[in-house]
């Protein structure tokens, strides 16, 4: 449990000190995500067309409290043709991992994503739109194979 919990800390941290490196205009941005997972949102362009992207999510409560978190790596594909004032369309698809925990479990799960998405970054304001779907695999304690679906949103900082 706590390598894995040392893991996505260090992804976490990977992406803040990514963002220096960025080539987009668009930088850091934190948002929320609704379905699979319901939570906070963030994403750090690390060149042109590739970006860190993940969410947390949390529960408390007297016996049911959980954890939820997920970072991907995402390649993205610009759709340049449409002329489009209000923004740009683009679509997406990558690799990552997440770690969910929950308190009546013994161990936490830690498992493979393979998301894709659409996206839409606006041009006048510093906002992006997405929508996503990743299957994913549970390695750990069990094999178990599974879909996450979200939509969300996200501010840009820069």
């Amino acid at each position: 449990m706590k390598k894995l919990l040392l893991i996505f800390l260090f992804a976490f941290t990977l992406t803040f000190i990514l963002k220096d490196a960025e080539a987009q205009d668009r930088g850091f941005g934190v948002g929320a995500v609704i379905g699979s997972p319901d939570g906070l949102s963030y994403k750090a362009w690390i060149s042109e067309s590739t970006a860190i992207a993940g969410a947390v999510s949390f529960s408390i409560s007297d016996n049911n409290s959980s954890f939820y978190t997920h970072a991907d790596i995402l390649a993205h594909k610009f759709y340049t043709d449409l002329d489009w004032e209000v923004g740009t369309l683009h679509y997406y698809y990558g690799g990552g991992a997440r770690l969910i925990w929950y308190q009546w479990m013994d161990d936490a799960l830690f498992g493979v994503r393979l998301p894709s998405g659409i996206g839409f970054n606006f041009t006048e304001v510093p906002i992006d739109l997405f929508f996503e779907v990743a299957p994913t695999i549970d390695v750990h304690p069990d094999f178990n194979f599974g879909f996450n679906g979200a939509l969300g949103f996200r501010f840009f900082l820069n």
